[in-house]
């Protein structure tokens, strides 16, 4: 073969080499595990799935992967309680799972965790623009995150799950500069606490909802590293920011944290720089959700946190950008406690 030849075979080849190949489900193949199966470990490649309900339990090791669906409203993964949905191992944030609905996961079993989706070992995905709903677990229902894992999980909700919405366990504590992320989520209806960092897991939590959970809203011990900013921390049944023991430094700022049931600063520490309670800019105000009995956890226009967004203040808390107006309705909250049975009811 002539040089020239070799040369063009090359350049032919290098797109697919560099960009990825596209598989699609279910017009390539009829299961999604059989295009991660597939997937190259080193190129990018993309999986779109159609609109549908599709009764799988995903495995993803080590491949930079996008796993897209059409929408999380029209794209579902339903694991039938029999495990873990969606589990992931060795990955990066380049390994992307995005507009997809999660459901069905069951992770009951004494020695199991974790049930819409389990990252164990250095798994680090992006999660984004998905839906978490109806899965159960002894703990973690939503999300467990398990060893050096530092996810980034963007504009998702993660709602109505038994064992908890997420738990983030074993980090390197002080020793590591990365962190877990958590943006603009709703975290809300949980049959369990909210958000649970320990054994020196870290996470940033960053213009969340976390509301209407069972237990508290976000919980740390442990060596456990949390920063709660610009989020909104109500109704929840046990604390709304929880320190079990002083091993844990919190970094607080610019939070909403109102109306949970049991306080919503506990085991703060008067002067402990780690955790002496309410964070600088933090209120303490009916945020003035739109519907929390039916989920609707936007916003009202006349909401007393529009004050706070002033160039010299806050900015936007909470996991929506809701437009704020003129105006003096008053607020309407109920409060509705979530057990399991409530939470079959709403989804199944």
């Amino acid at each position: 073969m002539s040089r020239r030849f070799v040369v063009l075979a090359l350049v032919l080849a290098w797109p697919a080499a560099v960009l990825g190949v596209t598989f699609r489900v279910p017009q390539d193949h009829a299961l999604i595990q059989a295009a991660i199966d597939l997937a190259s470990t080193t190129r990018p490649d993309t999986i779109l799935v159609s609109a549908g309900t599709y009764f799988e339990r995903l495995s993803i090791r080590g491949k930079p992967l996008v796993l897209r669906g059409a929408g999380q409203d029209v794209t579902t993964l339903d694991g039938q309680f029999a495990g873990n949905v969606v589990t992931l191992n060795r990955v990066q944030r380049n390994t992307i799972i995005e507009d997809l609905t999660i459901t069905g996961g069951d992770a009951t079993h004494p020695d199991s965790v974790g049930a819409a989706i389990y990252l164990n070992q250095y798994a680090s995905p992006t999660i984004q623009r998905c839906r978490l709903i109806g899965n159960r677990a002894r703990a973690g229902g939503g999300l467990n995150a398990y060893v050096q894992c530092l996810p980034l999980i963007r504009d998702c909700s993660i709602s109505d799950n038994e064992g908890g919405a997420c738990i983030f366990e074993l980090g390197d504590a002080d020793n590591g500069s990365t962190w877990a992320e958590v943006q603009n989520t709703v975290i809300s209806r949980n049959a369990g606490v909210g958000v649970y960092v320990l054994k020196g897991a870290r996470v940033i939590l960053q213009n969340c909802t976390i509301a209407f959970n069972a237990s508290d809203g976000v919980r740390s011990d442990q060596i456990g590293r949390v920063k709660v900013l610009k989020s909104i921390v109500t109704h929840n049944q046990g604390g709304g920011i929880v320190r079990l023991d002083n091993t844990v430094c919190l970094t607080l700022a610019c939070n909403d944290v109102f109306a949970n049931t049991q306080g919503n600063y506990l085991g703060a520490i008067p002067g402990d720089p780690c955790f002496p309670g309410r964070g600088n800019g933090d209120v303490t105000i009916d945020p003035c959700y739109q519907n929390a009995a039916a989920g609707n956890f936007h916003l009202q226009r006349t909401s007393p946190l529009c004050a706070l967004r002033g160039p010299d203040s806050c900015g936007v808390i909470g996991a929506y950008e809701d437009p704020c107006g003129p105006g003096s309705n008053p607020c309407v909250v109920r409060v509705e406690a979530s057990t399991w049975s409530t939470v079959k009811s709403r989804y199944r």
